[in-house]
């Protein structure tokens, strides 16, 4: 297990030198950035930090989506799940079906027993 995790931890600073060396390719601004501290090397790591953390995040989304969890929470927003989703669907249905049926009986499409049916079945 600890071999893995050594395995692990060289591929992400593999990746992230390689981020480096791209981002020095890359070359810097006359002007460098507030956050870079007035020093080079800084950007650059700074860089490859993003990099690696933006790759990072997509590649987990990808991964956790392909073994079919996706990610239902991002900061207060919380997406329901498919059991939760289709549990409030089914609520919202059977709202839906008992205007319906007050409708049709006020327009005399049906007879009024048939809201003495529903009430039965609620």
């Amino acid at each position: 297990m600890n071999q893995e995790r050594a395995v692990r931890a060289l591929a992400v600073l593999g990746i992230f030198g390689v981020a480096v060396v791209a981002s020095i390719c890359a070359g810097a601004p006359e002007d460098l950035p507030d956050v870079a501290l007035g020093w080079e090397p800084l950007l650059h790591v700074l860089r490859a930090a993003a990099l690696l953390g933006a790759l990072g995040a997509v590649l987990l989304v990808g991964w956790r989506a392909t073994k079919g969890e996706f990610p239902i929470k991002f900061g207060n927003l919380e997406y329901p799940t498919v059991h939760q989703a289709a549990a409030e669907a089914e609520k919202v249905s059977a709202s839906q079906e008992r205007r319906l049926l007050y409708l049709e009986v006020l327009a005399g499409i049906r007879p009024p027993d048939d809201l003495a049916n529903d009430r039965e079945d609620a």
